[in-house]
């Protein structure tokens, strides 16, 4: 199977098991649960298993960091 069509049926089935737990779990928790799980497995077929963990480690660390300037900015803001 080639990454492409791996690619492709990860994300279906990511996508499918979100939706149909999407009535009973709060909407926002389950998409940041399903952005780092759709991030982390698209690195692991891409890369493989330690760039997959380097990749979302890495963007977990951007995110926190953002988060902390938007908490910054909005302190210096109001």
């Amino acid at each position: 199977m080639n990454q492409f069509a791996a690619f492709v049926s990860f994300a279906v089935v990511w996508s499918l098991a979100a939706s149909l737990l999407i009535g009973t779990v709060n909407s926002v928790a389950l998409f940041a649960v399903w952005l780092v799980g759709f991030l982390w497995g698209a690195g692991y077929i891409a890369a493989g298993i330690r760039e997959a963990d380097l990749l979302l480690k890495r963007w977990l660390q951007m995110m926190a960091g953002v988060a902390v300037l938007a908490v910054i900015g909005a302190g210096l803001l109001s």
